[in-house]
């Protein structure tokens, strides 16, 4: 979604931002709104932290693909682990 934000068509972005505009609390982001950041947030198995050993091959190789595509265009990424619920 932050690609199509940036470099996608100017409907996607107007479309965001009416979305944006619908949520009853803030205000809707500006006409020319672009991310600054983009978070991942992974949930964990229970007692499992966040590494790149405990993603599956598949998800590291994606989430490195898209972390390297958004910071082209100078969005950050962040990854964060969601302990699981006892």
């Amino acid at each position: 979604m932050a690609q199509s934000l940036i470099a996608g068509p100017a409907v996607v972005r107007d479309q965001f931002i009416e979305s944006a505009a619908s949520v009853p609390r803030g205000r809707p982001p500006p006409r020319d709104f672009k991310p600054a950041k983009v978070v991942y947030a992974i949930l964990l198995e229970n007692g499992k932290l966040l590494n790149p050993d405990t993603l599956f091959p598949f998800s590291q190789a994606t989430l490195a693909h898209a972390a390297r595509i958004l910071n082209t265009y100078g969005v950050k990424v962040e990854v964060i682990g969601i302990p699981a619920a006892p």
